[in-house]
């Protein structure tokens, strides 16, 4: 609760007495009226369009230097409504919005295809509007340049193109969807279509994390068992090793989608 006030250090008393009205001998005119006082903290919502081919990575720079900077009470909100274009630059901004501490909100006003959909579901937070529209396919790449060299470039850009699809429409395609769609095939979605499969991987998500819980519950008791048979001595260096474990920095979590 200390660190919250903290946030109201620099405030601005509002609704004084005016000085007419401030007469210390007069008891009925003294506190008069309740002083109160207004936070100067202002948060920030970024929102951006991405209303166009999906450009290279370098034209959402300032886009993610901005995201970059945001704390844990400012908002991203990303409009989609593209059919898709560079990888990098859909690369660039979906680590840029996992990586924030911000709030990241995503609606799909139109289309979100090829590159789109990738932005759109790779955001913790998904809205869609009744006459959206998506699009699933694999990428679309050149290379050119000696044959040792294409064929290199094209296993890399293989394995990569399939990890990042893997990661984003995971629960959202079935396994058997998402095969399809690497083998070449093209999916087309409505916005009920869109919605009920953001439903289904919420679903999904839950179930697992449910699954996660209970495993993790039943080492806990085993733990317990385990202390419950140790010595003092043994149950110390078990302690010490534990606490020298939380102090090891570990990557965030990602935060699980919300349907809004």
């Amino acid at each position: 609760m200390l660190d919250k006030l903290k946030k109201f250090k620099n405030f601005t008393p509002l609704n004084k007495l005016d000085d007419e009205d401030d007469d210390s001998t007069n008891p009925m005119l003294a506190n008069q009226h309740l002083p109160y006082f207004q936070s100067t903290q202002v948060n920030r919502c970024i929102k951006a369009f991405i209303d166009e081919g999906v450009r290279e990575a370098k034209y959402y720079r300032n886009l993610i230097h901005t995201i970059d900077s945001l704390g844990d009470d400012d908002i991203v909100w990303l409009s989609i409504n593209t059919y898709g274009g560079h990888l990098d630059g859909a690369i660039a901004i979906i680590n840029a919005i996992q990586n924030t501490s911000a709030n990241v909100h995503c609606h799909i006003d139109g289309i979100a295809a090829s590159a789109g959909s990738l932005i759109a579901l790779a955001s913790p937070s998904v809205s869609v509007s009744p006459y959206a529209s998506m699009m699933i396919h694999a990428a679309t790449f050149g290379a050119y340049g000696k044959q040792s060299d294409v064929i290199s470039h094209a296993s890399f850009v293989d394995k990569q193109v399939k990890g990042l699809m893997h990661d984003v429409y995971k629960d959202f395609l079935t396994d058997k969807e998402l095969a399809d769609v690497i083998m070449g095939k093209e999916m087309w979605f409505n916005s009920e279509e869109i919605v009920e499969r953001l439903q289904r991987r919420e679903q999904l998500v839950m179930q697992r994390v449910k699954k996660e819980q209970a495993e993790l519950k039943k080492v806990e008791k085993a733990l317990v068992k385990q202390i419950e048979a140790m010595e003092p001595e043994e149950v110390e260096k078990v302690l010490g090793e534990l606490d020298a474990a939380a102090k090891v920095p570990t990557e965030p979590k990602r935060r699980r989608a919300k349907i809004k």
